[in-house]
């Protein structure tokens, strides 16, 4: 089962965030994978950014604001210094309903790869595909002209075998839900602040209830400030903080955090550039066994020809190798 091995150790590598002890602990990890391209391109930042189709990704109450149809797709190569076979696909749909706030629909999709099975002296026994999917309805509202509000269901497949390994009994599949929620405030017209819970449920159980795995709950705060908001220059600088809520430890320890920091400049709403960096306090160990911070850089932009916009960001993976050359391409439109 050497080959599943590999599956299983890729499916704990697959989320920057995963670099931290306490989300490591996590299963279904996909769900903490940034799903677009303007958003890593600013660092993945995006709580208190994000609008239209994106806020089913990150943040629900986003959904609020939103005044028109919107549809949008994402397609990346996932860890490719790691293996060629592995790739991420999001799709997401939202619709405002009059009177009753906006509706939305998306798809996140982890494709593991084909693994080959063989037993314990080594004989091959066929091959086998893994992935990860889940399908997520959400909805948000304004309850005031500066603050909205929402959430999601998600309904989540994690497909990593059809068979156990060695003498196990069952499959390595689970299925799962989990629910958001989170809220957008507009504190000004240049400044808004935003925060989100993510991924509350149940654990993930594939064979052994025993050694179920929680869910990788997270807490995401941030802001949004336009520093310039002209007709032909707009600057805006974002910055998230998130914090894993899955630990052994009874008080959450800083130590474990996420930053994240951003800009976007765009020039008569056409073209945009976007560069950012993620701060992991703990993202890797030392020699000498202790936690030090990983940074990353980030670098994106994006084209846009009236409701219709192309965006693209390129990850260098700074001092964690694992994240290096991963450039991810979006596809939005409007109706």
């Amino acid at each position: 089962m050497k080959r599943l091995t590999l599956s299983l150790v890729l499916a704990l590598l697959i989320c920057p965030m995963s670099r931290a002890l306490a989300v490591s602990e996590s299963g279904v990890l996909f769900l903490r994978i940034s799903p677009d391209a303007r958003s890593t391109g600013m660092g993945e930042t995006a709580v208190a950014i994000v609008d239209g189709a994106m806020a089913t990704a990150w943040n629900p109450g986003a959904l609020g604001y939103a005044d028109h149809k919107e549809l949008t797709f994402t397609y990346f190569k996932w860890l490719p210094e790691l293996a060629d076979d592995l790739y991420y696909l999001y799709f997401s749909y939202v619709q405002p309903v009059k009177g009753l706030g906006t509706i939305g629909i998306s798809v996140p999709y982890l494709s593991l790869g084909e693994q080959t099975r063989t037993n314990e002296i080594g004989d091959e026994l066929g091959n086998f595909s893994s992935f990860d999917v889940a399908v997520v309805l959400s909805y948000g509202t304004k309850i005031a002209n500066v603050l909205a509000v929402g959430s999601n269901v998600k309904i989540i497949r994690s497909n990593l075998s059809n068979v156990g390994a060695g003498a196990e009994v069952g499959k390595g599949i689970a299925t799962t839900f989990a629910v958001d929620a989170g809220a957008m405030y507009r504190i000004h017209r240049r400044l808004t602040l935003a925060g989100v819970v993510q991924n509350l449920g149940p654990k993930v159980t594939y064979i052994d209830a025993d050694q179920a795995d929680p869910l990788p709950r997270n807490l995401k705060v941030g802001f949004a400030l336009k520093a310039l908001d002209g007709k032909y220059n707009r600057l805006t600088i974002a910055s998230d903080f998130n914090k894993s809520l899955v630990t052994k430890q009874t008080v959450s320890s800083l130590s474990e955090s996420v930053w994240n920091v951003g800009g976007e400049y765009w020039y008569a709403n056409f073209i945009a550039l976007r560069t950012g960096a993620i701060a992991d306090m703990a993202g890797k160990i030392n020699s000498n066994g202790k936690r030090a911070m990983t940074l990353t850089p980030t670098f994106g932009g994006g084209l846009q020809w009236r409701t219709y916009r192309f965006d693209f960001s390129y990850m260098t993976g700074g001092s964690n190798a694992v994240l290096q050359n991963i450039t991810k391409f979006s596809i939005t439109a409007g109706f």
